[in-house]
């Protein structure tokens, strides 16, 4: 565990460092032509030349921002099957050598993959659920700056509180995926559903607890930052390796966390679930069958 942490740490730090450099050097270009935009003359060429080579820098940067979104979560991608594996061995009272961990994070990416795809397609579509049903409030409140704000609040702390409760099946999913070979996607999810039941609550805490020390890093960033000088010459570079790493860190935690609370559900995995009206199936039963 100590070597994915660190290697996931140094990853994550060099990818940022890359980042923040290739993005800084495109923006101060665009900064340095648009100021010599001005002092040149609308009706000449080197005016349409500047124009343009500012305008060709967008798509550039826009490109350095996607290839970090998907490279960065490709690498939490791989820390997180790493971590759950290396975790659920050490449940297991097992040893796992460095060849036979990569093994198993080659045999359980593809799977990982599509379960966080649907897992973020249900975060999507949370948020917008929230803001449709948080429209009406709002617009009979609009007349009422401070009555809009104050319902504004009330409901963004709701749907955050339900967000954290719902979203422990969704995290408890991407366990599944990784240590069941037979589920990816919907399966483990509904897998994840099925095993969290009696221990809905005990996610939610967790939820609850790994989002304070969440909030308790940033804060903390705030206070030194505000009081070092050091940290205040250069706070793009220095704050972002700060924010990169304990954001790393709470991850890791977290599926450390979600890993012995999978080993925790699995002690009864021959319990019944209710169906509404349509009968009984085990929890060992995937809720959702795969398209042959």
């Amino acid at each position: 565990m100590a070597s994915v942490t660190t290697i996931s740490l140094l990853v994550s730090s060099i990818f940022f460092l890359l980042f923040d450099f290739s993005s800084l050097s495109l923006t101060r270009d665009m900064l340095a032509k648009e100021s010599l935009i001005p002092i040149t003359s609308a009706s000449s060429s080197e005016f349409n030349n500047r124009v343009l080579s500012k305008i060709k820098n967008f798509p550039l940067l826009l490109l350095v921002y996607t290839t970090f979104v998907f490279s960065y979560s490709f690498i939490a991608v791989l820390s997180v099957i790493a971590t759950v594996i290396v975790t659920s061995e050490s449940c297991n009272n097992k040893t796992l050598s460095l060849k036979g961990l990569s093994s198993r994070i080659l045999k359980s990416l593809r799977r990982t993959i599509a379960t966080g795809v649907y897992t973020t397609i249900f975060v999507i579509g949370y948020v917008f659920s929230a803001i449709y049903l948080a429209s009406p409030i709002l617009s009979n409140s609009s007349s009422d700056t401070f009555a809009a704000l104050g319902y504004g609040f009330l409901f963004s702390v709701f749907a955050y509180i339900i967000y954290l409760y719902t979203s422990s099946v969704w995290i408890l999913g991407l366990v599944v995926s990784v240590l069941d070979e037979e589920s990816c996607g919907l399966v483990a999810l509904g897998k994840s559903s099925a095993m969290i039941k009696k221990y809905r609550f005990n996610g939610f805490f967790l939820n609850i607890f790994l989002n304070l020390i969440t909030l308790a890093l940033f804060i903390g960033l705030k206070i030194v930052k505000g009081g070092n000088n050091w940290l205040s010459d250069d706070p793009s570079i220095l704050s972002g390796l700060y924010l990169v790493n304990c954001s790393c860190l709470v991850k890791i935690f977290s599926f450390v966390a979600y890993t012995v609370l999978y080993f925790e559900c699995k002690e009864n995995p021959d319990e019944e679930i209710e169906l509404g009206g349509y009968g009984r199936i085990s929890t060992t039963t995937p809720l959702f069958s795969g398209v042959p």
